[in-house]
Formats: structure tokens, C-alpha cells, sequence
């Protein structure tokens, strides 16, 4: 039998069969080279041809790619493969997504008296916890652990306020226990219950909807939802019901009601290290996404008493209730050789939402981008960074004249050491407590609140009589616009492709005259964009960080986990500029499913004068893993139905959506499509065309960012109202680049590429000159003689204190309010006491000067 390697002849040639069909001839010697010279002389001539065709239509098609580029910027660089089996949807799908809708109680109804006493019983459920957090020992400070749980930050506020949905969750499970109401089928949950006599943190207050000003916490924003949408202190939003293990609190199982895989063999199998880097962007990439989520999400852990840290992994002492460790095999190829079977993992706390339900968990943070990362969310803080002085914001000045954060000197923070405080540097204080996490994020921090002391010295040149307070309020309102615009011109951009942002309707307009405006747009954070989506960012992260953008220096590269709590560098004279430097020229990670060793052996790993008998770190993708099963987040083929994409619900129809390899590793570990983490299911999908997500992770991230931009009524495109820019102000906005921002707040950068989270290119994004990058005008911002008269008033919505006591302790805390005002006021107080709580709220509404532009 033969094939297409067959050979043509095989031994000597057989005899002429006249009779015969088809049949192989043979020609004569002499004839045969004549014929083969002719034959060849012709193929050669066919090939030229169509070889200078082919050239001739590679030269056309590039002439066509690069006009394209040249027409749609850089930011449609393609990283990798792009999801060849993603159709083009977006353009059919109207954004925002609607959020599924919440279901009704699944039970009897429920009396006054038995919900009286599941009250008591989340009461008493309260008392013991605290009674056993007084007896346990905390983790020592600046150990991984602690590290961990200091970088994630929780707030005085936000432990009082989750005693309350500590008490509701206990009060829905004793409930779920009397009326047998167990999970009853794959995913279920118990539903939205009766309302709870307990008090409410916002319930009478007034907004004046004129303001000019946005309040520190983010009330009196939305029109319709004005102490509920945005605000900080509130549940996430759920855009799909949650999915927990009993339908109302613990952690999410497979769907045979059995354990998930260890979140660390997830990790392991799935998520293996690599070292490749995307050479099309810079870490500035990453930078910017991190420093922009602390802006609008801030998910609040579990604390024991006086805001310790809680130890999970101790043998030695009873186990928190509140504890959900990572459990670690036996054979782990790193932690083993510390015999360590535990990683240590404490729940997010639950938020209260005043009725029976299932567990949801709160965001400290504001959802709006109103640059409350660099002030605060709430009066205490705001006030605590002010100077008091022509609007400006504390600093420390250096002997050589340079203006750094100021310290924070507490010793148990997770970033002092000792021996650096004994040299009189310190760690450093921000609007956000997590600003000393890592190295380019306090950077970051320093250059916008370097930017806002700039903002106010330029805006008082040219508006000389402005007081301390008009000041303030007139460069945060600048700033926050600033912070939009970056992130909706550069950043959203290169990572869901410039096309999407287009057709989802979020690429900044400056020829529209539409307002942007819709009050029943919902701008809160989803629980699955804090949880899953927008953690994509860790995978970018590159294992080694240039130290320096000086291209003659000698200095080598920095692992990340030494850049981890570590901003010492910063009071070095070229502190600032090498750590931004560094950002600027160090490539991005490749995006995937992979992470470095960094992240998931070293994480917050001590330094070496710190170690002690455990020196390794934190796996930050089994972190990531198992805050999702903590949170209730629906499994990978639901999100993909709620984003109208093709379904994943068997394992064929999978291996259209996600890499080969991670298929077969999800096959093994998890049995059933549906068991599959949205985590790890969303980052082993292709990126889309243009961008460097996958289709997931492009629909929420998209939703997200449309939810920000439409339900934001201090939006900085808003055409309407009394905070909206003048035209000439509106375009000082988008001559804005973070470049441009960098420029003028660094010590001695100067020159930069205009796109600094791209990388440089000669022709598409080349270096320039920093007087070439900072064109903003400020006599746009002249206060003309004609508005003095005009008086607009500034809304301050302000939770007072609240005070709870419980069995064991008596804690009181301002709760975050809004902006400061000093004129005629209208006060509005309303004291409410349930289940051993006493909550008073207070409401004031401020007349203040400042005139409509």
C-alpha cells in the first residue's frame, strides 16, 4: 500500500501495458535531460512569481497594520495569543450587566419571637468569640502572617460595624437550624429574609444633591441610593447570588457537597512559576492597577481584640471560628521542607445588612475613583493628613529639602523595624493604610501627595484670595478627575483592548455633550471584580524589579518580596526616582496562568535579621483561591453564563475557552466543570484581541468600569450640575497623563515616554522631554469676578460615633463621614439600640462658599 511518501518508481522500470489504465512511461535518457532543463527553467520562473507576489502582499497587508496602529494608538498591542473561539460580543451586549437578581427567602416565615431569639443566639455567638480572642496568642509581629493580615488592613470602624453582621449570620444559621432549610441542590442559597431589629449605621440624613464638593465617604452621591450605592462601609455588590457550602455562610464545596481541592494543589498543578515578560508594557502597568484598586475596594479581615492578628495554624491553642486555613499536603515541594501543614488564612469579616440572608462582606473603601486613596474615606483621616495650612496635605521635609510622607511611628504596623527607627527613618502614613506594602506603591502614594500640595500652590497663583478649605476641596476635585482620566485613557485600554473599551461606552469622550449621568446605575464594588477579577494584576508581576532606570548603573535587579514593607530607600536622595525609574523600565510579566515563586513561596517572606525558624513566606494564589470559596463566588461556568459567554458546562465545551494544558490539570483536580475555581478558570483563558484578559475577566472588569463612570454624579465628563468643569478646565483634564503627573512631582526625572506604561519606542511611544509632557494650565482655573457672587453649598452627610458594647468589651469610633464646612447648619440625629448596640447618626449640611463653573 502506499502514500503520499510513496515513491513514484521502484526498481526498474515495468513494461508498456497498452491495455492496461494508467500506467508509468519512461523516457529515453537524452530526451529526459533536455525535458528536465525546460521543466525546471519554468518551475523557477512560477516560483518568482508568485514569491513576488507573496512579498509584494506582505508589504500591503504591514502597510495596512501599521496605519491601523497609527489610527488606534498603541494600546491595541496584542500580548500572546489571542482567544482565537471568543466571538466578537461585546458590540451585542449592553453594559452595565444587570446583577441577578436577589432570591426570596427559601422558608417558612419567620416570627418576632423566633427571630428574637436567633437575635440572642448571635449575641451570645458574639460574646464567645470575643471571649475567645482575649485567650489566644496573636502571630508575632512581622512575621508572614502578621504581615499579611496588616497588609490587608482593617479598620476600628469596620470591626464595630461587622459585630452586626457577625450576629446577623449566626441569627440566618440558627434560624436555617430550626427550620431544617439545608442546601438542596448545587447552588443554593437561603435567600433574602426578614428584616432584623438591629440599628442602622445610615438612616436619617439629608443631602443637598447641589453640592460642589464630594463627601469624604462617598454618601449623598448617588441620587436615588444616596447612603447605600458607593458608600464606604457597605456590603460588596453581588452581580450573581453567593454559593456557600450551607447556603448561607461556609465556604463554597464541590457540587457533591465534598471539599475542593487544597486551594495550595490548585496553586501547584495550575498555576506553576513562570519567568516570562510581556517586553510591550512596564511594571508602571501593574503599579498604576494596584494603586487605583486601593482607591476603590479595601475588603476588611477578622481581628481579635484591639485589632491583633489571628493565629490559624497553632496547634497549641483552640482555633478561631473565623479561621479557613489553606491546608498544605505532605508533599509539597516547598513548605514540606519547614513541615508545615497549614497556611495560615483568616475570613473576610461579614457585613451587616439588616435582615436574615447569607453572609456578604464589606468594602472599607469608597467604590467611587475620588482619590480617597491618597486623603481617606473618612473625616478622622482626612483631617489627620491636613495641614491646615493654604489646603495642603502633611509632609516630611528631609535636611535636603525634599517632602516625603509623613512617619507613622507605630512599632506593630508590620513595616517599622527596629534598626531603622533607631536611624530615625520610619514607615510612612497615606490616605490608604496599605500605602507601605510594597516599594513602587508608596512611591506612588508620595507623587500624588506631592501632586495635590502642587495642585493647591498653582490654584492659590491664581486665585490668591481662596482660603485653606477652598484650596483642598478645588485640588482633591482636580486630583480625583485626574485619577479618572488616567485610568480610563491608559490603563482600561491596554488591558480590555481598546475596541471593547470603545464599545462598552467607557473611552473618555471630549467631543460628546452628553452628561454621563445615571442615577440608577449602581456604582458599588462587586464582591467577584474584589475578590477574583481584578486580582488578574498578580500575575504580571516579574520575580526580579530593576532598582534604577540609569542604564550605566551597576545596581542588580531586586527580588520582589524584598521590595515587600520596605520603603526605606525613599529617604535616599534618588530614592523616589529610582524605585519610579525602576517601574518605568522593568517589562511586565506575561500575562497567564502562571506566577512567580515570588508570589507563591516568598510573599511577605521576613527579611534575614528577622528569621527565625519558619523564614518562608505566603503562596498568594492559594490566598487569592480561597478568598474566593470564602466570599461564596459561583463557580468559573456561572460567571461565564452571566457575561452571555459561550457555556463551559462540560469539559468538551471547556476546551474552547481555556489553555490545553490547564484542561487536562482541571479535569484531574476537580472532577466536574463545575467544581472549577472563576480564579483560576477565568486566568487560563487567552487574552482577548487587543487586550491582555480573557473574555471573563474583560466582561467584568468592563461592567465594573462602566458602573464607575455612569454612576458616578461627580464624574469629571459630567456635562450638567455644579461640579461639573468648564470646557477649558475640562481639557487641562485630558491633557493629563501619568506621565505628565510623574514629571512634575518626582526629584530629578526628566524625560519620560508619554505612554509610561508602555514600553519606550523610538517611533510609537518615544522619550520626551518633560517640558513637553506637563502642559497643564492653570489659568483655566481663575475664579473669574463675576462667580464670587455665586454660593454653592457643600454637603457633609456624617455618621457621628457609634458605640457598641457586647458581653466582653465597649469600643467606640467615629464612623467615616464627609467633607468639612464651616457655615449655617441643619442637623439631623437619630439614636436606634437593638441586640446590646447603640448606634447615633448625625447629618449636617453645610453652606459654603464656592462658586459654579
Amino acid at each position: 500500500m502506499t502514500d503520499e511518501r510513496t515513491p513514484l518508481t521502484l526498481g526498474p522500470p515495468p513494461p508498456l501495458d497498452t491495455d492496461s489504465g494508467s500506467s508509468y512511461v519512461h523516457q529515453h535518457k537524452g530526451y529526459e535531460t533536455l525535458r528536465e532543463r525546460q521543466v525546471k527553467s519554468f518551475q523557477c520562473w512560477i516560483c518568482s512569481a508568485i514569491l513576488g507576489a507573496f512579498v509584494i502582499g506582505i508589504i500591503i497587508s504591514l502597510s495596512y497594520i501599521i496605519l491601523g496602529d497609527a489610527r488606534k494608538g498603541s494600546a491595541n498591542v496584542t500580548s500572546g495569543n489571542e482567544s482565537a473561539n471568543f466571538p466578537d460580543l461585546f458590540n451585542l451586549i449592553s453594559f452595565p450587566l444587570a446583577d441577578e437578581s436577589i432570591p426570596a427567602w427559601d422558608g417558612p416565615d419567620v416570627s418576632d419571637e423566633d427571630a428574637a431569639a436567633a437575635i440572642s443566639e448571635g449575641e451570645k455567638a458574639l460574646g464567645d468569640k470575643e471571649l475567645l480572642e482575649e485567650a489566644l496568642t496573636a502571630p508575632p509581629v512581622n512575621s508572614p502572617t502578621y504581615r499579611h493580615q496588616r497588609a490587608v488592613s482593617t479598620t476600628l470602624a469596620a470591626r464595630l460595624v461587622s459585630k452586626l453582621g457577625y450576629v446577623e449570620n449566626k441569627a440566618t444559621k440558627a434560624i436555617a437550624r430550626k427550620f431544617n432549610m439545608n442546601k438542596r441542590h448545587r447552588r443554593w442559597s437561603i435567600g433574602k429574609g426578614l428584616a432584623l431589629k438591629v440599628p442602622r449605621v445610615n438612616e436619617t440624613q439629608v443631602c443637598d444633591f447641589n453640592a460642589r464638593y464630594r463627601t469624604n465617604n462617598g454618601t449623598c452621591n448617588n441620587r436615588k441610593q444616596p447612603f447605600a450605592n458607593g458608600v464606604a462601609l457597605i456590603p460588596f455588590r453581588r452581580q450573581l447570588t453567593p454559593d456557600y457550602g450551607d447556603g448561607v455562610s461556609s465556604p463554597r464545596e464541590s457540587v457533591d457537597r465534598k471539599e475542593l481541592p487544597s486551594a495550595r494543589q490548585v496553586s501547584l498543578e495550575l498555576h506553576r512559576p513562570s519567568y516570562r515578560n510581556d517586553p510591550n508594557f512596564s511594571v508602571m502597568l501593574a503599579v498604576w492597577g494596584q494603586f487605583l484598586d486601593h482607591d476603590i475596594t479595601s475588603t476588611a479581615l477578622n481581628q481579635g481584640v484591639g485589632g491583633k492578628a489571628i493565629e490559624c495554624c497553632d496547634p497549641g491553642q483552640p482555633q478561631h471560628p473565623e479561621c479557613y486555613p489553606v491546608k498544605l499536603g505532605p508533599g509539597d515541594p516547598y513548605f514540606h521542607q519547614y513541615n508545615l501543614t497549614c497556611m495560615n488564612f483568616v475570613r473576610s469579616i461579614p457585613a451587616s445588612t439588616g435582615h436574615l440572608g447569607p453572609r456578604q462582606q464589606l468594602n472599607q473603601a469608597t467604590a467611587y475613583i475620588d482619590g480617597s486613596v491618597v486623603y481617606g474615606s473618612d473625616d478622622a483621616k482626612v483631617k489627620r493628613l491636613r495641614s491646615g495650612v493654604d489646603g495642603r496635605l502633611r509632609m516630611l521635609t528631609t535636611p535636603d529639602n525634599r517632602e516625603l510622607l509623613p512617619q507613622s511611628t507605630d512599632p506593630n504596623d508590620g513595616c517599622n523595624e527596629e534598626s531603622m527607627n533607631a536611624a530615625g527613618k520610619y514607615c510612612f502614613e497615606a490616605g490608604d493604610d496599605r500605602s507601605n506594602e510594597n516599594l513602587h506603591l508608596t512611591s506612588m502614594h508620595l507623587i500624588w501627595a506631592r501632586h495635590h500640595n502642587n495642585l493647591t500652590g498653582e490654584l492659590k497663583k491664581v486665585n490668591p484670595e481662596w482660603d485653606d478649605e477652598r484650596l483642598f476641596q478645588e485640588a482633591r476635585r482636580i486630583l480625583a478627575a485626574q485619577m479618572q482620566h488616567i485610568t480610563y485613557s491608559e490603563f482600561i485600554p491596554v488591558i480590555i483592548g481598546a475596541n471593547n473599551s470603545d464599545q462598552m461606552g467607557i473611552t473618555p469622550t471630549p467631543d460628546s455633550d452628553r452628561d454621563t449621568y445615571n442615577a440608577s446605575v449602581d456604582a458599588s464594588i462587586a464582591n467577584i471584580f474584589a475578590a477574583a477579577a481584578f486580582r488578574f494584576a498578580h500575575t504580571l508581576l516579574p520575580a526580579l524589579m530593576k532598582q534604577t532606570r540609569d542604564p550605566t548603573s551597576s545596581a542588580s535587579g531586586i527580588e520582589l518580596h524584598k521590595m515587600l514593607f520596605n520603603p526605606y530607600s525613599l529617604y535616599a536622595a534618588t530614592g523616589l526616582d529610582d524605585a519610579i525609574g525602576g517601574a518605568m523600565s522593568t517589562p511586565l510579566g506575561k500575562y497567564d496562568q502562571f506566577f512567580t515563586t515570588e508570589l507563591t513561596e516568598r510573599l511577605f517572606e521576613r527579611s534575614e535579621d528577622l528569621l527565625h525558624d519558619r523564614p518562608c513566606g505566603l503562596d498568594l494564589v492559594s490566598l487569592n483561591i480561597q478568598r474566593g470559596r470564602d466570599h461564596g463566588l459561583p463557580s468559573y461556568p456561572h460567571w461565564r453564563k452571566h457575561c452571555r459567554l459561550p457555556p463551559v458546562d462540560t469539559w468538551a465545551q471547556m476546551a474552547d475557552a481555556v489553555d490545553p494544558g490547564s484542561l487536562e490539570q482541571m479535569k484531574q483536580m476537580y472532577g466536574e466543570p463545575e467544581n472549577v475555581d472563576v480564579y483560576s478558570g477565568a486566568l487560563s483563558e487567552p487574552p482577548v484581541k487587543g487586550g491582555i484578559v480573557g473574555p471573563l475577566i474583560t466582561c467584568l472588569l468592563g461592567d465594573q468600569f462602566v458602573r464607575l463612570k455612569l454612576g458616578d454624579s461627580f464624574w469629571y465628563e459630567r456635562r450638567r450640575g455644579p461640579q461639573r468643569f468648564t470646557r477649558d478646565q475640562l481639557q487641562q483634564i485630558y491633557n493629563t497623563k501619568l506621565s505628565s503627573i510623574i514629571c512634575r512631582n518626582s526629584d530629578a526625572i526628566t524625560q519620560s515616554p508619554l505612554e509610561l506604561m508602555r514600553k519606550v519606542d523610538r517611533t510609537s511611544n518615544p522619550e520626551l522631554p518633560c517640558s513637553e509632557l506637563d502642559t497643564f494650565d492653570f489659568g483655566a482655573f481663575r475664579e473669574r469676578k463675576k462667580d464670587l457672587a455665586g454660593r454653592v453649598k457643600v454637603a457633609t452627610a456624617k455618621l457621628g460615633v457609634l458605640v457598641m458594647q457586647t458581653s466582653s468589651s465597649t469600643e467606640a469610633v467615629e464612623v467615616p463621614g464627609g467633607s468639612v464646612g464651616t457655615s449655617a447648619t441643619e442637623r439631623s440625629t437619630t439614636t436606634s439600640t437593638a441586640a446590646g448596640v447603640a448606634v447615633t447618626t448625625t447629618t449636617t449640611t453645610t453652606a459654603a462658599s464656592a462658586p459654579a463653573t
